[in-house]
């Protein structure tokens, strides 16, 4: 099978919803599903007037679409202790490269969560409802909704024949999760990647990138997470923590929502001893469980302990001098700053000129702000808003 590498930056905030909204606020995913991306493919390939002979092939074939992590972002292995009353580097454990079961103290285990290198990765955005003749917020209307910021940049992979991947590349543009009349555009790039390659290993440790959908002979649902590696020498393995979100949605041909799995949480990982290096990259290529087209059951080799997300300042290399004056501003302008320079681009500025943050900047301070949003690198902007933030 061939790989790709495909890369999403959002040009709009972007929400995926969970399924699960609660009074009026509406959660999203952390990441962008496999199913997701396929949905979004599939929407442009219908709207463009493609080949609909190749549709069925590439969309309800073998192409496998893969979930797709934002920068600054990572799945927290469900492999990993971590120690309540402990900072530093010996905060987190990961017991699949430790030789003990159980590292000393008061620990938790991870869950299979998104976590995050810098704080303000997600928003919240708050809307109402208005009335028709006054224009004012109708009564008992208020919703929020979580969403993905603007410029955001996410990385996954899709596997599959490369006369069915090929045409994919065409599409430069895309809209991704919900609410697409105002979210979700993204530029979209697909490229060859390399296959990983798997050499003679005495343990083989691999984990889960998204749920997990397994099924037993008869059809029902399985919840062993051990039971997706029969036939392998398993040594250890975690896989307990069980989720539904992400599992559903809405199927756009037929107009009615997909049904609801129990799934086997992200970030599960096994480790298998002595494993026959074909028989590991054929689970790389093929994954584990059921709707695997779908990026369900998505595995990746790995071979170091889980760390958590590095900052944009360590990833990007800044130093002092590269922090802007602004770090010594007052709070409210600096978050303010912060959120400007995640949303908007050096073309954007007369959308902030008539809010109210903006008008209390000095003349200088607004001289400033159009300096920053017009020479700050797209790669350095999380970093520097981080910054701002804690001051």
């Amino acid at each position: 099978m061939t790989w790709w590498k495909v890369t999403v930056t959002s040009q709009q905030s972007i929400t995926i919803g969970t399924g699960t909204t609660r009074a009026f606020h509406t959660p999203s995913l952390g990441y962008i599903p496999g199913s997701t991306m396929r949905g979004a493919l599939a929407r442009a390939w219908m709207m463009h007037g493609a080949d609909s002979s190749m549709f069925r092939d590439i969309f309800d074939g073998t192409v496998r679409f893969g979930p797709l992590l934002a920068e600054g972002s990572d799945v927290a292995n469900q492999s990993v202790a971590r120690r309540k009353y402990e900072d530093g580097p010996n905060k987190f454990v990961d017991l699949a490269f430790s030789p003990s079961d159980e590292p000393p103290g008061t620990v938790e285990q991870l869950k299979g969560d998104v976590m995050w290198a810098a704080e303000g990765s997600m928003r919240t955005v708050v809307r109402s409802a208005l009335y028709a003749d006054s224009k004012t917020a109708r009564d008992g209307s208020l919703f929020s909704r979580e969403v993905h910021r603007r410029h955001q940049r996410f990385t996954g992979h899709i596997v599959g024949g490369e006369a069915l991947v090929k045409p994919l590349k065409e599409f430069s543009h895309v809209s991704i999760g919900g609410q697409k009349s105002v979210l979700g555009r993204a530029e979209l790039r697909i490229e060859p990647a390399e296959v990983p390659k798997v050499k003679d290993l005495k343990r083989a440790v691999l984990r889960t990138l998204s749920p997990t959908i397994l099924i037993d002979d008869a059809g029902r649902p399985d919840l062993e997470f051990v039971s997706a590696f029969r036939g392998y020498n398993v040594e250890k393995v975690w896989g307990a923590r069980l989720t539904t979100d992400g599992t559903s949605g809405w199927h756009a041909a037929s107009n009615t929502p997909k049904p609801v799995d129990a799934a086997i949480a992200p970030g599960a990982v096994v480790v298998l001893q002595d494993p026959d290096p074909a028989k590991v990259a054929e689970l790389l290529n093929r994954g584990i469980g059921t709707r695997r087209a779908e990026g369900f059951g998505w595995l990746e080799l790995v071979t170091h302990p889980w760390e958590p997300p590095t900052t944009e300042e360590e990833t990007c290399g800044l130093d002092d001098q590269e922090v802007p004056a602004a770090l010594g501003w007052s709070l409210r302008a600096r978050r303010s700053l912060a959120d400007w320079l995640m949303d908007l681009g050096e073309n954007d500025l007369d959308q902030i000129k008539t809010q109210r943050a903006w008008i209390n900047l000095t003349d200088k301070q607004r001289k400033d702000v159009e300096k920053i949003l017009r020479e700050t690198p797209g790669e350095h902007r999380k970093a520097i808003a981080s910054m701002l933030r804690r001051g």
